[in-house]
């Protein structure tokens, strides 16, 4: 196992502990840390296979499997009020959700570590991506998972054989009962919260990007927030990029959340150093993102600010809204992916979308895990039937 598990508040190194999750003295999140290798030349990258191991010298030096991220997403162009703006398809990867990326890089990792059964909490797409990563890898998961998630996010968990176990109450409990059961059984907890090594597979959608776009990074980048993954991951890769002098600058990251759910965002706008956990919260049809708050609450912060990017939250209106137009548009997403189509209205109406191109916007999941939701908003019961 190369590469260093540091906690991000202490430094403690924790590399002789690689199924660590968070640090063993101050319950911090941990960082992988580890210098990436000679940087790759685009024509060399063009012989290779598309996937995250694609960029393998940014990546931790495992033996590349076969698995279900050896695919590009594709971008297509989206027109919104006049500004070309191209949606990056992350829900065309196998399980239907960008986590596929991060899922495959924190399973060969802990497969590589010795780690034959682990466990999860999810509230859908991740629990689904890390269950199919690890059934092909041999690895047994165990997934406690809301019983409030929605039943086709669930039925695709135990489609790919883990464990289920459904916990009742919001979101919370059910990490609260997977500590109970890993601190009984010692079983190592694939976290896509807590782990480094999930962001690292998502930060390969920063380098697929810079790739498609030849060479260079998009103006801004907006994204759904909840934890924070796609945000981080994509601030880790073009961050790199710019230390190896591939790109001039990073991309603006715009982080959008659901206003009732929105920690990050008024963390952001108050100025903070850290994100507080919200307490009083309603349901939104933007699941997926509905957390109290990250894990890496003071790094998606400290992203915003370097990447000089912002923070804004969405109406449940304009999330239906979000999802009829993106329909129009021949995207079928789920809600949590449709906040994006409003924040760029929203920036676009300020004057902070750049007309000139250079626009990407992160579709992350599928609509199909969400086809119920999707039936209502798309025509509400009791509506006419079509002639």
């Amino acid at each position: 196992m190369d590469g260093t598990l540091r906690c991000a508040r202490c430094d403690r190194d924790h590399r002789h502990q690689p199924a660590a999750w968070r640090c063993q003295v101050c319950a911090g999140p941990l960082n992988w840390q580890r210098a990436p290798g000679p940087w790759w030349r685009r024509r060399d990258l063009a012989r290779r296979p598309a996937g995250v191991w694609r960029y393998r010298e940014a990546l931790p030096c495992l033996e590349p499997t076969a698995g279900l991220a050896d695919m590009a997403t594709p971008l297509v162009p989206l027109d919104v009020a006049g500004v070309p703006v191209l949606a990056k398809c992350e829900f065309c990867l196998p399980t239907g959700s960008y986590k596929d990326r991060g899922a495959a890089v924190l399973i060969r990792w802990l497969q590589a570590a010795g780690v034959t059964a682990a466990l999860e909490d999810s509230s859908g797409n991740a629990g689904a991506a890390l269950a199919a990563a690890a059934t092909r890898a041999g690895l047994a998961l165990t997934v406690f998972c809301p019983a409030s998630a929605p039943p086709g996010k669930r039925a695709q968990i135990r489609a790919y054989g883990a464990r289920l176990v459904a916990v009742e109450g919001p979101r919370a409990r059910a990490t609260e009962a997977l500590l109970a059961h890993a601190e009984a059984t010692g079983a190592a907890y694939a976290s896509h919260l807590w782990h480094p090594l999930f962001l690292h597979g998502v930060k390969t959608m920063a380098f697929e990007l810079w790739e498609q776009l030849g060479g260079v990074a998009p103006a801004t980048v907006v994204c759904p927030t909840g934890a924070g993954s796609i945000l981080l991951g994509l601030h880790l890769g073009f961050a790199q990029l710019l230390a190896a002098g591939l790109i001039r600058a990073l991309p603006r990251l715009v982080a959008v959340q659901a206003e009732r759910v929105q920690p990050v965002c008024q963390a952001w706008h108050a100025g903070d150093a850290t994100v507080t956990p919200a307490t009083a919260t309603e349901p939104t049809l933007a699941d997926g993102i509905a957390l109290p708050g990250p894990v890496r609450g003071m790094e998606v912060l400290a992203a915003l600010r370097d990447s000089r990017g912002m923070a804004l939250a969405v109406t449940e209106e304009e999330i239906a809204d979000g999802v009829r137009q993106l329909g129009r548009a021949g995207l079928c997403v789920e809600p949590t992916s449709a906040v994006v189509w409003p924040a760029l209205s929203r920036l676009h109406q300020a004057g902070r979308l750049p007309t000139d191109g250079g626009v990407v916007a992160i579709l992350s999941g599928n609509g199909l895990k969400a086809v119920g939701v999707l039936a209502d908003l798309i025509e509400p019961e009791g509506a006419p039937a079509a002639p």
